[in-house]
């Protein structure tokens, strides 16, 4: 796009037309009429210094025009894409105790279904950072919050059972998803909580980890998963006869803290949802996913290239050449 940062004056290029018209005026009024009886008489040929004279005259007029468009400054006007990205920071704390294990997501356990799901979440989140932060007795942070999805899809995938005890620190993974947010610079910041049980680890009570992520202005979504009743849990032993590792079955009754993760979602301004199949935890990370919309909000950038070098040379030559040829090659040729 191409514009002119003085428009106003453009104004100037009147006044050098007007001097076109004056000078043509006058020169048509200083010229004789004879009055013929026929036109035939009268076939008159211009002379080569007729033509000639005017020359000048002209240079010089174009010349003021164009040095009339360089004051306007005349620019050619690129717009940008902005590089920077202003999405939003998502933290996933993920539950790697051992009852994740059940597998009433069948055909595969509650863990499985969560990272391959999680996974499905991450791939969606273009223009996100995302931190994973995995938890048992102990949490740790897998990934700091980062652009790069392929780094944090390849150690989600590499995340196992049992990685930091049998425990659920559900309140240190809270305050540890916090930390990795407490010097984000974006305008939103969120932390996805899935578990399955209560808190019986670690030395954070969960409702102080909340309350944490509420004055560092981070939003948590909670998300307890699995079934109602008893539910089956692989559990390897070795039999006492052959020796050999097995993997037999026991019934065990999930025991989520319903009360807790929604006190956590209400204090940060976050929802608590219950996901008990794996369809129903597909559902709810699709509906955070339309809850928490990135809003690029980049402003816009212009790379302004100056022109008037262009119409000024222009001029100042042409105006040169008008001098030059006035007063000496125009003249010595017409006379």
């Amino acid at each position: 796009m191409t514009r002119f940062d003085s428009p106003w004056l453009l104004a100037l290029a009147l006044l050098v037309l007007a001097r076109v018209v004056l000078l043509i005026r006058d020169r048509r009024a200083r010229t004789g009429t004879f009055a013929f009886s026929s036109f035939s008489l009268v076939a008159k040929k211009k002379s080569v210094r007729t033509l000639l004279a005017g020359v000048p005259f002209l240079l010089e007029s174009v010349a003021l025009l164009l040095i009339v468009i360089a004051l306007a400054r005349p620019q050619r006007v690129t717009r940008l894409v902005a590089n920077d990205r202003y999405g939003i920071d998502i933290v996933i704390a993920l539950d790697a105790s051992g009852s994740m294990a059940a597998e009433d997501f069948r055909p595969r356990n509650r863990f499985t279904v969560a990272k391959d799901l999680i996974t499905e979440f991450i791939r969606r989140r273009t223009d996100d950072r995302i931190g994973i932060v995995t938890f048992g007795s102990r949490a740790a942070t897998r990934v700091p919050i980062t652009y790069d999805r392929r780094i944090a899809e390849a150690i989600l995938e590499k995340t196992d059972l049992g990685d930091h005890g049998p425990g659920t620190a559900i309140g240190h993974a809270l305050a540890t998803a916090v930390n990795r947010l407490k010097t984000s610079k974006a305008r939103s910041r969120v932390v996805i909580l899935l578990t399955d049980g209560v808190n019986n680890s670690g030395s954070i009570d969960p409702l102080v980890a909340s309350q944490l992520a509420q004055r560092a202005g981070v939003k948590v979504y909670t998300i307890g998963v699995g079934s109602e009743g008893p539910v089956p849990l692989p559990v390897k032993r070795q039999n006492p006869f052959t020796g050999e590792i097995e993997t037999v079955y026991q019934q065990i009754r999930g025991e989520l803290d319903e009360k807790t993760l929604t006190t956590i979602a209400k204090t940060t301004g976050g929802e608590f949802f219950r996901a008990t199949d794996a369809a129903t935890l597909a559902n709810v990370l699709k509906r955070i996913d339309s809850l928490e919309k990135t809003r690029l909000a980049a402003p816009k950038r212009e790379q302004v290239d100056e022109l008037y070098v262009w119409p000024l040379s222009a001029g100042v030559a042409l105006l040169g050449i008008a001098l030059l040829s006035g007063e000496t090659l125009l003249l010595k040729v017409a006379a």
